[in-house]
């Protein structure tokens, strides 16, 4: 089924279509795995990767319609001084959706919750360890760092942490 791109669409389904993900990638070098996918498997990641995006990110602004399927578009979010207008999706949200898309095509990042980050301390015979499970990769976080709530650098996404 072909993926719903509508902004504010009651039935979208994804940020980023397969033609915007394919120029991405196309102009980062590193697109060999997403240009060897078919369609329907880059549409099928696309539509995970809004989906985790929705569900795990604290976006800015509030949504600008209670109709709409996805939290974009917002009110209220301003980008580098600039607000964004309430009908669109940043272009960086879909830059976020079509890398995490290509990094769905290769490792399950949602799985146990992301790979482990071991972030133990060794001070002489004495061993700390904490691992943090990060559900959504640091390249998409960065990207999206302006757009969600929280902590210093903006970002703020649900983790899990053990330890």
């Amino acid at each position: 089924m072909a993926l719903d791109t509508t902004p504010g669409g009651p039935l979208a389904d994804s940020y980023c279509d397969v033609v915007e993900a394919d120029a991405y990638h196309a102009a980062r070098g590193h697109n060999d795995a997403w240009a060897a996918a078919d369609e329907a498997a880059k549409e099928r990641h696309l539509k995970w990767a809004t989906s985790v995006l929705d569900s795990r990110c604290e976006w800015l602004g509030a949504r600008a319609d209670a109709e709409q399927a996805l939290a974009w578009p917002r009110r209220g979010v301003v980008l580098d001084g600039c607000p964004v207008a309430e009908g669109a999706v940043p272009r960086r949200v879909k830059s976020a959706v079509a890398e995490f898309a290509f990094r769905l095509l290769g490792e399950d990042w949602t799985a146990g919750l992301g790979p482990v980050v071991d972030e133990g301390v060794t001070v002489g015979p004495l061993k700390t360890s904490k691992e943090t499970h990060r559900p959504i990769p640091s390249q998409v976080l960065a990207l999206l760092g302006p757009l969600v709530q929280g902590s210093p650098g903006g970002i703020r996404v649900h983790t899990t942490v053990r330890g």
